[in-house]
């Protein structure tokens, strides 16, 4: 399936109606893979920071670029779905790790800005992944937009 051969239904951009259950089975596999992209970026940037082991930012960069290249080339299927979030995955690791450099300069400036703004983030992630997953009317999804 090529991605910009798809059929897009902008109708649906002004339908009220209630969400179906499949519609939200979709979201909560969605914000579950963010919320995991989230985590595990959180993880390569507190490996780095902390252990000093990946300074080739370079590197970590193009094995990030390769391993989003490698999803995106990837078809979806079934069978192919654990080895895509794997994917998924490595490229939160590495992008994680390539802020090493950035978050050096703020805890030389602030430490507890790295913190704050991680719960902030999660906290704002988490409203608005609760709200997409709990709302019955689509109208409530517009307004948090």
């Amino acid at each position: 399936m090529n991605v910009f051969d798809r059929n897009i239904n902008f109708d649906a951009l002004f339908k009220f109606s209630h969400i179906s259950a499949s519609t939200q089975e979709h979201l909560k596999r969605v914000y579950a893979s963010f919320a995991l992209c989230m985590f595990v970026a959180a993880m390569g940037a507190y490996i780095n920071v902390v252990t000093h082991l990946f300074q080739f930012s370079l590197l970590t960069g193009l094995g990030a670029l390769g391993l989003i290249v490698w999803l995106t080339a990837t078809p979806h299927s079934r069978e192919t779905e654990q080895k895509r979030l794997g994917m998924l995955a490595g490229f939160a690791f590495l992008t994680g790790t390539n802020l090493g450099p950035l978050l050096e300069v703020c805890i030389s400036i602030n430490p507890s800005i790295i913190p704050t703004a991680f719960l902030g983030t999660a906290t704002i992630f988490a409203c608005f992944s609760l709200s997409a997953l709990y709302a019955r009317r689509r109208t409530f999804l517009y307004l948090g937009g």
